[in-house]
């Protein structure tokens, strides 16, 4: 039982032995909630069990298996804010001033430990911890402000929407309306006999116009779901593969005909996700027609899925397809795939209506898609959804941490102590 004079936070103290991690649970548990473990494995169970909580570790050098060096590396990167000690022996020394200089370690400590000196570092540990919580939580609120602000002005911006609609639809109607104009000409004169029939004008340019009807069509439609700002009720539960299966067979011909190969691979435990069923199917279907339209004969497609944690410790879907085809030239950036009016290098005539919509869609579901060019071609999608349907993610919180953190200026700005 967790007594109430003890500090919330949690501290784990790894070492082989087994001396070692008695004594120091003996002398600290009155203060603080102590876990101990033998070995970097058993301490990377403990850190997933009891994330959030766990805010200090000490951990040995010198373990059978993983260093401890190799753990606090694993641990800067799964859990960053978790304020990280080394304890070597003197014959280490290196060692431990490398983990320092290279960012793995908050600070070393020689054994035998000093326990006067390890009651006060473990207090300045703690209180280490709590302040990077704290500007993390400052953080997530400004991340939440800077992305409704940013999806505002995107998806609200109706009247600058309108000018790109212009000059596209402009396009499109140009077709249909020299149809309309052409058909009751020809009409008359094939009626009065002045010129034979004209087969290919009916079925070719007649097709024409209709296939830029269905295009207007669809930019409508989507930009109409696109425009509704809210979130998205997420009350079916559905299975990516199953969604990812029918997709598949929907677009089959089209994927045999350019020879496109996909692949498939979903971690056995990745869950059925709780979602708006109609627009996330919609979603699955808008990148499966983008993947066909962009596409060459023989690229590859390889989609793949698994759970995991964001920099608070919220569970979510990531759900990645990576592709082997050329987006554009070096002018264009991954991140003007979800522009609907920015034209394309290698398809001026093309705009960007269907991702803007993958866009949206996964902002009314509280997560993101983002893009990212590979070299020498190719392009990666990542779709991040949390779990908990009530939980948003953050996509500006690095953008925040690269501005804010460490400027003193912007420090000050939001609150935040230089």
């Amino acid at each position: 039982m967790i007594t109430q004079s003890k500090s919330p936070i949690h501290i784990l103290y790894v070492d082989d032995e087994e001396r070692s991690l008695h004594y120091f649970r003996q002398i600290f548990e009155d203060e603080y909630v102590i876990h101990t473990a033998a070995c970097a494995a058993d301490a990377i169970k403990l850190l997933e069990e009891y994330a959030g909580r766990i805010g200090v570790l000490l951990t040995d050098q010198r373990m059978p298996g993983e260093s401890g060096v190799e753990l606090l590396e694993k641990v800067r990167r799964s859990q960053p804010n978790v304020v990280r000690i080394l304890v070597t022996a003197y014959t280490d020394y290196d060692s431990a001033v490398r983990a320092v200089n290279d960012g793995r370690a908050w600070r070393y400590l020689h054994k035998p430990m000093d326990l006067d000196q390890m009651g006060q570092i473990l207090a300045e540990a703690i209180a280490t911890y709590q302040e990077a919580v704290g500007r993390e939580m400052v953080l997530k609120q400004r991340a939440d402000e800077l992305r409704t602000s940013l999806m505002a002005d995107r998806v609200s911006g109706m009247s600058i929407m309108a000018e790109g609609l212009n000059h596209h639809l402009r396009n499109a109607l140009t077709v249909v309306r020299a149809f309309v104009d052409l058909a009751p000409m020809k009409l008359m004169e094939e009626i009065e006999g002045r010129h034979p029939r004209d087969p290919a004008f009916w079925i070719e340019t007649q097709n024409h116009a209709t296939t830029q009807i269905e295009r207007i069509q669809a930019l409508l439609t989507h930009l109409a779901h696109a425009s509704h700002a809210r979130k998205l009720a997420r009350i079916d539960r559905v299975n990516l593969v199953d969604l990812l299966t029918e997709a598949q067979s929907t677009y089959a011909g089209h994927f045999a005909e350019k020879r496109l190969g996909v692949s498939v691979a979903i971690a056995p435990e990745f869950p059925e996700l709780l979602v708006h069923g109609d627009r996330f199917r919609q979603l699955i279907n808008l990148l499966f027609i983008e993947e066909v339209t962009h596409l060459q004969h023989g690229d590859q497609i390889r989609i793949s899925a698994a759970v995991d944690s964001d920099a608070f410790g919220e569970k979510q879907a990531c759900i990645t397809l990576v592709d082997t085809g050329a987006w554009g030239g070096p002018q264009d950036s991954a991140q003007n795939l979800f522009d609907p009016f920015y034209t394309r290098s290698r398809r001026p005539d093309d705009f960007g209506v269907n991702m803007m919509a993958c866009y949206v869609t996964m902002h009314l579901h509280g997560g993101t898609i983002s893009a990212r060019r590979l070299h020498p071609q190719g392009l990666e999608l990542t779709l991040r959804l949390p779990l908990d349907p009530d939980k948003n993610c953050q996509e500006a919180e690095q953008f925040l941490r690269g501005t804010l953190v460490g400027d003193s200026r912007a420090n000050r700005a939001i609150g935040i102590a230089a």
